[in-house]
């Protein structure tokens, strides 16, 4: 390199420094925290999801760390307290991360429905063991004095809101009235298949989760299908809207579009890894006041008090 000019040789060195700056940049950021949800069993989803960061991770150029919550509020204060730089959600636990932390929605999931439709919404559904007497939601709010019912969370859309909403709108409480005051008894699982589980191991009579846990490609995500052979959908409460994921204030506009960029790319080249988490078909950009305004209209007319539920 002696024979090369000064000049020659500053502008090499330069250039090289310039060519490894985003490498240097990249390996000392700090990791970003990426909190899913619990919706099946923690180390079911902490498989797919640490195959999935592996993926995000190698498309940001920075290291990215699984966190899997036990409940679903911890999600919502993973996001607040800024302990979790992106997560991903049901519409409720978003609302309440929106309301608390300032969290932004930057994509929902797509999921197919057994009629091949690719849709931002879903039903929200009661399930029975298959050798129920009950056939319907008639038979439910005929008999609910004597059932115990499973709800998925106290901040599930699915698991709870949309069924809630349902039963005040049917007559079988009032706004603001607990479920207590219908059935024999009330249990929240903390996630879809701990209540499939749960209804299988005779712990209730009835339980509400997502349709697509109980049917269509992917139900065996949430649970084999020797066991969901013993289930059986008695009703259905549409509406509900996918799950999202979500970035927190501490997140820079700038990181939050690359995180986009990079899910979306996911959805175009490798579905697969997004599916394998929770059974979506792909990620879409949608309008965050949109998606979410069945769930606030729901969460008006129970009269729902989330004022406390991530304190």
């Amino acid at each position: 390199m002696s024979d090369i000019p000064i000049a020659r040789r500053t502008f090499v060195a330069a250039a090289a420094a310039s060519t490894l700056a985003p490498a240097l940049v990249c390996a000392q950021a700090r990791p970003l925290v990426f909190a899913f949800q619990p919706q099946k069993d923690p180390a079911g989803i902490r498989k797919a999801a640490d195959e999935m960061t592996a993926a995000l991770t190698e498309r940001l150029g920075r290291p990215v760390e699984v966190m899997v919550p036990l409940a679903y509020a911890a999600s919502v204060q993973a996001l607040v307290s800024r302990r979790a730089d992106i997560a991903w959600l049901s519409s409720l636990p978003f609302l309440l991360a929106r309301r608390d932390g300032g969290a932004k929605l930057i994509l929902a999931e797509v999921r197919t429905d057994t009629q091949g439709r690719a849709r931002t919404d879903y039903d929200s559904v009661f399930v029975v063991p298959k050798d129920s007497i009950l056939q319907n939601f008639a038979d439910i709010k005929r008999n609910a004095r004597n059932l115990r019912i499973i709800f998925t969370s106290s901040t599930s859309t699915s698991g709870f809101v949309f069924p809630y909403d349902r039963m005040i709108a049917e007559g079988m409480l009032k706004p603001k009235q607990p479920p207590e005051a219908a059935f024999r008894s009330v249990a929240y699982a903390g996630g879809y298949t701990q209540a499939l589980e749960q209804l299988l191991a005779g712990r209730g009579d009835v339980c509400a989760v997502s349709d697509y846990t109980v049917e269509g490609p992917k139900r065996a995500v949430y649970l084999p299908e020797a066991k969901q052979a013993q289930l059986r959908i008695v009703a259905r409460t549409p509406g509900v809207p996918t799950h999202c994921v979500a970035v927190s204030s501490g997140l820079s506009p700038a990181e939050a579009k690359a995180v986009q960029a990079a899910l979306l790319d996911m959805t175009k080249t490798n579905p697969a890894l997004l599916s394998d988490v929770y059974g979506a078909s792909g990620l879409r950009v949608v309008d965050e006041n949109r998606h979410v305004a069945t769930t606030v209209r729901a969460i008006e007319r129970t009269g729902l008090p989330i004022a406390g539920l991530v304190r």
